[in-house]
């Protein structure tokens, strides 16, 4: 602890780890008439006009100083620091600006809080609808019934359900927008962000960025829990591997699954686009924002630690593109699984440049499905409910029957809400069906033809990913219990 009788300032002590000049920064800025300085060449400036200067005079008029020794004196002190002296008078300069832009954007403009609000969006896990809040300047997306990737026991204590977290959020960013229009603008604010940090660029300082691979080969962490082995949170494969960028000027920090290296890579932009998704945005495009966060879910599966090689699997309507990382997040290997003319998972696997098709879209799909007669989904969704819960519909999470309909799934499934626990549920959670982006009409036609048909068959038929079929049909092979029951349900000879 320092002595009280120091002669060195607390701004001096605290100020020892870092350069000299940032301790000389946070001085010139220690007196209010400074700070009035600035604020009042801000009031001033005109980002559209060429020249922002304010004379001595004018400045001294605005700050409201009657001795103009002292203001000339404090003036002074900024003057090539945050403050620049022309002929014409004083003005600020880029430092400035950010001084008091920050100070703004901080205090924001209206409300510093959003309640959870409903936006046009669906959770990439189960479809339901998702919810948008604010606080703390964290800007949270949030799914209104599965448990998302984050939760209160996560390192980021976030609410329950959440999905992803705009850290850094400026309350400004609420100013004048509606909840959608929110959305879009954080959603591109922290697609920007990862885009420099990726290139060793702090979106925050400009500084140089220290990036770090961290493996975890023992991943497991729940959704909303900590990984026991390396404390980090979020579901699935994504924390085997992740990397950490660090600003090493101003400490700036985030830390994302390593496939977000391949966020804007050759290979996937060009893949989206030839499978009909333009992944340019802009502010009024909030379907295409909803979108980009789909598409840029992807699957990692963390191969080997010795060399390093984790494989990222990148999707698009059907569409399959596989990419290989090694330790330095550097592409090493790119090979598409394109769904036309299969017979085997292996025959049509194509190196990335040769011949693919880009007919892959939903519609077209469901409009060149000839091969087969699905089910009725509202069929599939009453044999369901009957199985599930015979004598009514009960509260998955507390077992209460004080249930109410609350609108429907983007797979048509009847959603509830309890009043007993407050919780939402629909009629597919907690069964096999409700992680799969697969409809409930084609995955009763998966389970009814699984035996009788391969797979390729069935991925063929339905247009579907060879992948997508395959996996649906191991986990309803490894499925007992109630969710075996409800599969036997759906398929039962009058639905299928």
């Amino acid at each position: 602890m320092a002595n009280s009788n120091t002669s060195v300032s607390p701004l001096e002590l605290v100020g020892r780890g870092a350069e000299t000049h940032v301790t000389e920064a946070f001085k010139l800025l220690s007196d209010e008439n400074r700070l009035a300085i600035l604020l009042a060449l801000w009031e001033v400036y005109d980002p559209r006009a060429e020249n922002n200067a304010v004379s001595f005079s004018q400045l001294l008029d605005r700050v409201g100083v009657r001795d103009s020794g002292n203001f000339s004196y404090h003036l002074d002190k900024l003057v090539g620091h945050y403050v620049a002296e022309t002929d014409d008078g004083y003005r600020l300069r880029n430092s400035g600006l950010k001084i008091v832009r920050a100070v703004i954007a901080g205090s924001g403009l209206e409300t510093r809080r959003l309640p959870p609000t409903e936006i046009p969006r669906s959770c990439y896990h189960c479809g339901a609808p998702v919810a948008l809040s604010y606080e703390d300047e964290r800007l949270y997306q949030i799914c209104t019934e599965c448990e998302g990737n984050l939760g209160p026991e996560s390192s980021e204590q976030a609410p329950e359900g959440t999905l992803i977290v705009y850290d850094d959020f400026d309350p400004a960013g609420l100013s004048h927008r509606t909840p959608e229009e929110v959305f879009v603008a954080g959603t591109i604010a922290y697609l920007q962000g990862v885009k420099l940090l990726i290139r060793g660029i702090c979106p925050e300082c400009s500084g140089p960025i220290q990036e770090s691979l961290e493996i975890c080969d023992a991943h497991d962490a729940p959704a909303g829990e900590l990984c026991p082995n390396c404390g980090t949170s979020m579901r699935g494969g994504w924390n085997e591997a992740r990397v950490s960028y660090v600003c090493s000027v101003c400490k700036h920090s985030a830390s994302y699954p390593a496939w977000v290296a391949l966020f804007d890579h050759p290979a996937v932009v060009a893949f989206y686009h030839e499978h009909g998704f333009d992944m340019t945005y802009g502010l009024d495009d909030p379907e295409v924002c909803g979108r980009l966060f789909e598409r840029l879910k992807k699957e990692q599966t963390l191969v080997s630690t010795d060399p390093v090689r984790i494989r990222v699997t990148v999707t698009c309507d059907g569409a399959e593109l596989y990419l290989t990382l090694d330790g330095n997040l550097t592409v090493v290997d790119v090979v598409r699984d394109d769904e036309t003319d299969r017979d085997s998972p292996e025959e049509t696997r194509k190196r990335v440049g040769g011949d693919a098709s880009p007919d892959c879209s939903s519609a077209d799909r469901q409009e060149s499905d000839t091969s087969v007669t699905l089910p009725d989904t509202e069929d599939c969704l009453q044999a369901l409910r009957g199985a599930r819960w015979p004598d009514g519909v009960q509260c998955p999470n507390c077992g209460s029957v004080d249930v109410i309909k609350k609108g429907t799934t983007s797979k048509d499934a009847q959603r509830y809400k309890c009043h007993t626990c407050n919780r939402k549920f629909n009629d597919l959670t907690g069964t096999l069906f409700a992680s799969h982006q697969l409809g409930i009409s084609e995955m009763a036609y998966i389970i009814r033809e699984r035996d009788a048909t391969e797979t390729t068959q069935i991925a063929q038929q339905l247009g579907r990913s060879y992948k997508a079929v395959l996996t649906f049909v191991h986990e309803v092979q490894d499925n007992e219990g109630p969710a075996s029951s409800v599969a036997t349900a759906v398929t039962q000879p009058n639905l299928v």
